[in-house]
């Protein structure tokens, strides 16, 4: 298990876990002694936070990219929230809870759906993001269905790993990329037939003008929801969790969230196609 400290910064089942989950989340709402309490313990170490990837050491060459999910932004909030520092530790889904149990990390933020073995082991706070997985490609010569994408390329960027299992699971080829945009950039140019990413991120991007030649999509397919994992013998940490989510995990807030994700990917295919025309 690898560590590396980070500064700050960051289908009817599944939507009824969701629900169930925020009007938990509710009723977590830390108190100030609550709060007081973990800001003191947290003090003396940083809170250990799981996440399922982690990004390259930056450098002062490394071409800064908006990453596949929301888990490194609140990595973050959760850390101001509580009144801590932290850091990020490698943490693969399937080995969330042990690490819990073990007491390898503090917290675990994960994607999960509405029957994943994480939601019978751990303390769930919802943080209110949930998707299916969907693709772009292009308009003129769009795929009928999923099983279409056995034999051809998809591209996935590094943080995206169910996207990567499953378009190997349909039987195509996976290119990964560093970021959402440069999997995005290599449907535009040929390189890859389709990219796959969360559908509610893909939304935004498809109302763009500039997109419209590279709309073409399929049905959202396993849908999961992004929950922070905390131990079951832990309740004050979820309820500071939930605490420190509480202003930031509305459907307003989700949607801002996700027209951003949209107009800076966007920005970064250009900025990353011009680039490479001008070589």
């Amino acid at each position: 298990m690898h560590r590396f400290p980070r500064p700050p910064f960051f289908l009817v089942a599944l939507v009824a876990a969701a629900a169930v989950g925020a009007l938990a989340a509710a009723s977590l709402l830390v108190s100030p002694r609550v709060a007081d309490a973990h800001a003191a313990h947290r003090a003396a170490a940083p809170l250990r936070i799981g996440v399922g990837w982690l990004p390259p050491p930056e450098t002062p060459d490394m071409r800064l990219y908006a990453e596949e999910g929301f888990e490194l932004d609140l990595a973050a909030e959760i850390a101001r929230g509580v009144g801590a520092s932290f850091e990020l530790v490698l943490v693969g889904r399937e080995d969330a809870a042990r690490a819990l149990a073990a007491g390898e990390v503090d917290l675990v933020l994960a994607r999960a759906g509405a029957d994943d073995a994480l939601r019978s082991r751990a303390r769930i706070v919802e943080t209110g993001f949930v998707s299916g997985l969907s693709i772009a490609m292009r308009s003129d010569r769009p795929l009928a269905s999923w099983g279409e994408l056995k034999g051809r390329v998809v591209c996935a960027s590094e943080a995206n790993g169910h996207g990567r299992d499953l378009a190997r699971r349909l039987g195509a080829t996976v290119k990964v990329a560093r970021a959402p945009a440069v999997a995005l950039m290599h449907v535009r140019t040929g390189e890859c037939d389709a990219a796959i990413h969360d559908r509610v991120l893909l939304d935004p991007l498809f109302a763009k003008l500039s997109w419209q030649k590279f709309s073409a999509t399929l049905p959202a397919a396993e849908p999961t929801a992004l929950v922070v994992a905390v131990a079951p013998a832990d309740a004050d940490l979820a309820r500071a969790v939930a605490g420190a989510l509480a202003a930031g995990t509305s459907p307003e807030r989700w949607r801002q969230r996700q027209e951003k994700w949209a107009s800076t990917v966007s920005f970064e295919v250009y900025r990353d196609q011009v680039a490479a025309d001008c070589h």
